[in-house]
C-alpha cells in the first residue's frame, strides 16, 4: 500500500503501488512535485468476539 500525501500532509490516496498513485494526481491534476508518496502498513483484520446478545432498541446513547 502507498499513501499519496499533499504539501500540507493531508492524505489524499491510498493505492496499491506507486503507479496507482501517479494515476490518480493526473485524473485530478494534482502536481506531483510538492506531494510525497510513502509506504503504508498492510492492514491487519483482527478477530472480533461478540458475546451475549445485544439489544439495541430504546437505548439511546
Amino acid at each position: 500500500m502507498v499513501g499519496l500525501y499533499d504539501r500540507e500532509g493531508m492524505l489524499r490516496f491510498v493505492g496499491r503501488s506507486i503507479d496507482a498513485c501517479r494515476d490518480y494526481a493526473a485524473l485530478f491534476e494534482i502536481p506531483l512535485a510538492p506531494c510525497s508518496l510513502q509506504d503504508l502498513p498492510e492492514p491487519v483484520n483482527p478477530s472480533l468476539k461478540i458475546r451475549g446478545r445485544r439489544h439495541l432498541e430504546g437505548h439511546s446513547s
